[in-house]
């Protein structure tokens, strides 16, 4: 182990145990995914509420498979956040440390959600943080004990286009809205400056672009790019090409098992939609 890494777990140590003499470093929900019906929400949801509601809609209406014993763990500050990543996740000090700003992060062990940033987000933030997280959880059951994964964009595309479902199916905000935010966010954007979706196929990769151009060069053009695909081909063709990565074939093989088009053929395709949505760029006056 590192240097750091000893120096990050030691301090996180330190700042939970000293925090967990006030209060508990983290609040513990398991997840109900089999209720009868949608659980009903007022108007001023707890945590556990909304995750209860956000699991059955995404596990009846978006057909989402999940772990039945999925837990969520509401972390009171960064220090119990970055303890729990080490200590109950398993995750290494300096991946743990990497994701100390997060909202949240999704593990085999469960859902880690910062709950110092929950206390300052409306209804609508809240239930947008969950539903993304809580799909990663269920992306992690579809391809359980397979080989390879599937590119990052498409992964985090994916648990884009989930979270605006979700929010419209509670009613917080039409998903045609939403969709038409983030086209206008990216049309108003340098889409030059987007990176290329080949180049968003690792979590570093992805990471990098997102610190260096911000959100929506990554988040905003993959949730685009998964929408077009839902658009061509239908959302259940999204389940059927991440339920392949649990066989033993060639990952290679899924995208075009899938979809009639190769991925390098749609990033190109997706790219050039999206250059062509742009308002044309002004002419400069002669002489200038």
């Amino acid at each position: 182990m590192r240097r750091r890494g000893r120096l990050v777990l030691a301090l996180s140590a330190v700042l939970a145990t000293a925090c967990s003499g006030l209060v508990a470093p983290y609040r513990q929900y398991e997840i109900r995914f089999d209720a009868p019906a949608s659980p009903r929400l007022g108007g001023s949801p707890s945590d556990s509420e909304l995750l209860d509601s956000i699991a059955w809609l995404m596990h009846n209406r978006l057909d989402l498979p999940f772990p039945t014993d999925t837990v969520a763990y509401v972390c009171v500050n960064q220090a119990a956040f970055v303890d729990g990543l080490v200590k109950i996740a398993g995750e290494t000090p300096d991946v743990a440390w990497e994701r100390r700003s997060a909202f949240g992060f999704a593990t085999p062990s469960g859902l880690f959600l910062r709950g110092d940033y929950l206390v300052r987000m409306n209804l609508s933030g809240r239930a947008a943080l969950f539903a993304h997280e809580l799909t990663h959880v269920s992306q992690d059951r579809l391809r359980q004990g397979g080989r390879g994964r599937p590119a990052q964009w498409f992964l985090e595309g994916h648990a884009e286009w989930v979270k605006f479902r979700v929010v419209d199916l509670l009613g917080y905000r039409a998903y045609a809205e939403s969709r038409d935010i983030m086209m206008r966010a990216a049309v108003a954007s340098t889409i030059d400056l987007f990176p290329d979706l080949g180049a968003l196929t690792n979590n570093a990769a992805w990471l990098e672009a997102t610190r260096r151009l911000g959100a929506l060069a990554t988040y905003g053009q993959a949730f685009l790019a998964v929408d077009w695909l839902v658009e061509r081909y239908g959302s259940a063709k999204l389940l059927e090409f991440l339920g392949r990565f649990r066989l033993e074939a060639d990952p290679q093989e899924h995208w075009p098992t899938v979809f009639p088009l190769s991925d390098r053929q749609f990033a190109d395709e997706f790219r050039t939609r999206l250059k062509n949505l742009a308002p044309p760029k002004p002419q400069a006056p002669r002489g200038s």
